[in-house]
């Protein structure tokens, strides 16, 4: 089938086009919502701008295809091949991306809120100033992703694996990182501003101008954590490791120190 073919039998309203072979076609700007192409094989596709909301990818095979800028919200993708896809600008809000394979897949700037990416594999894929608020991320494997300045804001991150992820600048406001390995890592200008890092492992971790205000880190471990110029309002740092962290220009007021006294930052004593 080729696209011609496709384009007539979507405009006399066929929807079931499963397990169709479309290597390499052209639908750049296709309106194909609610199309039905589980377990076909787009391999290479051109899906640029393409509206594919509510459409049904099951199992299909998008590696290295481009949907840039496509309209992919509500979409089911469960189990869907998209690694080396090109899914910059994307709506995918709301998607059923459940045990996706996006690995290497470039999902800059795209729109992923409210998405479901449970289990999916997002290794070294590049998620720069990607919207994931609200998303599910449990059990997702994001092993050298780029997520600079991408907004996980009260995303699930349950057992999901940030080993070797970028998260500079990104926004993770009141998630759970709770007992996570995130040590060396590079978090400089990060907002996790009312976080839960309890018992997290930070050690070595670079927080250079971080916001950690009324962040729980409560038993983490900051052993020569780079803390210059981060906010730490507030936060709760009792039983926190703290022995060689840079402490400089660091806003402590009202946090709650390691021994479980209150910063005083107008004495600059503890209380």
């Amino acid at each position: 089938m080729d696209a011609e073919e496709l384009l007539e039998k979507y405009a006399e309203d066929e929807r079931n086009f499963q397990k169709v072979k479309l290597n390499g076609v052209e639908l750049k700007g296709a309106d194909l919502s609610e199309i039905d192409l589980s377990y076909a094989d787009l391999t290479g596709a051109d899906l640029s701008e393409a509206n594919l909301s509510k459409a049904k990818l099951i199992s299909t095979s998008l590696s290295r295809a481009s949907l840039t800028g496509a309209n992919l919200s509500g979409v089911e993708i469960n189990s869907t091949n998209l690694s080396l896809a090109d899914l910059r600008d994307a709506d995918l809000s709301g998607a059923n991306l459940s045990s996706c394979n996006l690995s290497n897949a470039n999902l800059d700037r795209a729109n992923l809120t409210g998405a479901n990416l449970s289990g999916a594999n997002l290794t070294r894929a590049a998620l720069s100033e990607a919207k994931i608020t609200g998303a599910n991320l449990y059990g997702a494997n994001l092993t050298g992703a780029d997520l600079t300045g991408a907004d996980l804001s009260r995303s699930n991150l349950s057992a999901a694996n940030f080993q070797d992820v970028n998260l500079q600048g990104a926004k993770l406001k009141a998630v759970n990182l709770n007992k996570f390995n995130l040590s060396g890592l590079n978090l400089d200008n990060v907002d996790i501003s009312g976080a839960d890092l309890g018992d997290t492992n930070l050690k070595k971790s670079s927080l250079q101008g971080a916001n950690l205000e009324r962040s729980s880190l409560q038993g983490a471990n900051l052993i020569k954590a780079n803390l210059r110029k981060a906010n730490l309002k507030r936060a709760d740092l009792t039983d926190a490791r703290t022995y060689g962290a840079i402490i400089k220009e660091t806003d402590l007021s009202g946090a709650i120190m390691p021994d479980g006294e209150i910063f005083n930052s107008d004495t600059s004593k503890k209380d």
